[in-house]
């Protein structure tokens, strides 16, 4: 009887190991994140790890000569991309439910959403708050301050709320100049976000800029009643201050 001839033995699969090495590195890859997350309690900085690690993980896999391979590519995404992802996000909602608020209440252009690179910016026109002269809210203004403290809220980012007026100088007891006047409305404007609106005072300052910062021309009355405006500005961090803060003792 003869025998049945021996099947000749599979090549081995030499590239095996990869999936194990990238598996490792992948689990290595998290641990580090959680670790660094734990590590600063700073909320801002973990809405910003988060979005990174999602975009990170939203990509393309190689393929090499024996298929698919475990090596990644980020395609360059990184925390800068996260931040301005965050931001985008954050400028479509506070644009809507204040367009909102002000269509429903006839507003019209009175509250103004606009950003920059490192800011967004809700404006609020003066006549909305306050009497030409005088840092008293006017009846009205608390229901503006709370729809807008409500868009605020969940947050993390630092927001610094702003006095402007414009060059037409205060004829008023009150005050000595617009500077005085301009930080008197944004104080005023403050207390309201932490007093009514719930705010963390952790998050807030204040600046009083008078009429240093136009952005209309003070020749005509048009322009000026722009100038005259509380502008509460949300910051969020560049690419410097995520280097400076990864690089500060004990931010790993």
């Amino acid at each position: 009887m003869s025998k049945k001839a021996a099947e000749p033995e599979k090549p081995e699969n030499h590239e095996r190991w990869i999936v194990s090495y990238a598996d490792m590195l992948t689990l290595l890859f998290a641990l580090f994140v959680v670790l660094y997350a734990t590590s600063d309690a700073n909320p801002n900085k973990l809405k910003i790890v988060k979005t990174s690690i999602d975009n990170a993980f939203s990509v393309d896999i190689k393929t090499g000569d024996a298929g698919a391979s475990a090596i990644f590519d980020s395609g360059g995404s990184g925390l800068t991309e996260g931040i301005d992802q965050v931001k985008s996000q954050d400028l479509v909602a506070l644009s809507q439910t204040l367009g909102t608020f002000a269509r429903q209440n006839g507003l019209g252009s009175s509250i103004q959403v606009r950003s920059d690179t490192t800011s967004i910016t809700i404006s609020l026109q003066d006549n909305l708050l306050f009497d030409s002269g005088s840092a008293d809210l006017k009846p009205g203004s608390q229901a503006v301050l709370d729809a807008v403290a409500l868009a605020l809220k969940g947050l993390p980012n630092i927001i610094r709320v702003e006095g402007h007026t414009d060059n037409v100088p205060v004829n008023n007891p009150d005050f000595a100049t617009n500077w005085e006047l301009s930080a008197a409305r944004a104080s005023r404007v403050l207390r309201v976000l932490v007093d009514s609106g719930n705010l963390k005072e952790s998050q807030l300052f204040l600046a009083g800029y008078a009429d240093t910062r136009p952005i209309a021309d003070n020749a005509t009355p048009e322009g000026r009643s722009l100038n005259r405006r509380a502008d509460i500005v949300i910051e969020y961090p560049t690419q410097e201050d995520l280097q400076r803060s990864l690089a500060a003792p004990g931010s790993r």
